[in-house]
């Protein structure tokens, strides 16, 4: 069975600016569909700058953000000013109970903005517990978001079947736990993959043996 595989972004965790960049273009060579940066040291202001030299300088290559310290609305505006149209949070105002204000504001940012793709935490790791994650998702979807997901923590893979059944309505990102192991059996339900510890070689580092074979599995789900 043929099926366009989801798009893959390392998520890239910002060290320095040097480190950031030199990593981008890792993932490029890799053959990645684009990337995300991210600060886990609060140190947001100084990577909106790099973004915005990231973007310049790879009008080819889609760079998103995840700002941690930022509030939502006021993240997504960030990014855009420096010319990202991918943003990610953890927390986007959405759950099984429909949008919040923040929510609110994010749907109508993103309608009036066609170029823009916000990927929203639902049933996301460290985030209080979510019910029904199809509902959350299904919200996040009508709201004109990418609903993103994760298993119970850094690097843990969520089941097969929590994956299945809120992917079967469209959209669907997950946020953690993917390898090169064990991606294939989730790629088929996903249109995007934003992935870190399963093909890091540090930290900060991309280990390149490992990102393209991840590639090569989830290119080969086509098939599956």
């Amino acid at each position: 069975m043929s099926k366009t595989p989801p798009a893959v972004f390392p998520v890239i965790h910002h060290l320095d600016a040097d480190t950031t960049l030199s990593e981008i273009m890792v993932a490029r060579a890799c053959g990645a569909d684009g990337a995300f940066l991210i600060s886990h040291h609060s140190a947001d202001r100084e990577l909106l700058e790099v973004a915005r030299r990231a973007i310049h300088e790879n009008d080819d290559f889609p760079i998103g953000l995840n700002l941690l310290s930022v509030p939502c609305v006021q993240a997504v505006k960030m990014a855009m000013d420096v010319g990202s149209t991918l943003v990610w949070g953890d927390d986007m105002g959405v759950d099984s109970k429909g949008l919040t204000a923040d929510g609110r504001e994010l749907s109508a940012l993103a309608r009036a903005n066609p170029l823009l793709t916000l990927f929203a935490g639902v049933a996301f790791k460290y985030r209080p517990h979510e019910d029904d994650p199809v509902g959350a998702a299904a919200h996040a979807r009508a709201a004109g978001f990418v609903p993103t997901t994760s298993g119970d923590g850094t690097g843990h893979a969520p089941t097969v079947s929590k994956i299945k059944s809120m992917g079967a309505g469209g959209a669907l990102a997950i946020a953690s736990g993917m390898t090169p192991d064990n991606v294939r059996q989730y790629a088929h339900d996903l249109t995007h993959i934003l992935v870190a510890t399963g093909v890091a070689r540090t930290e900060y580092h991309i280990d390149p043996s490992k990102l393209i074979a991840f590639m090569a599995q989830v290119r080969d789900s086509r098939q599956d």
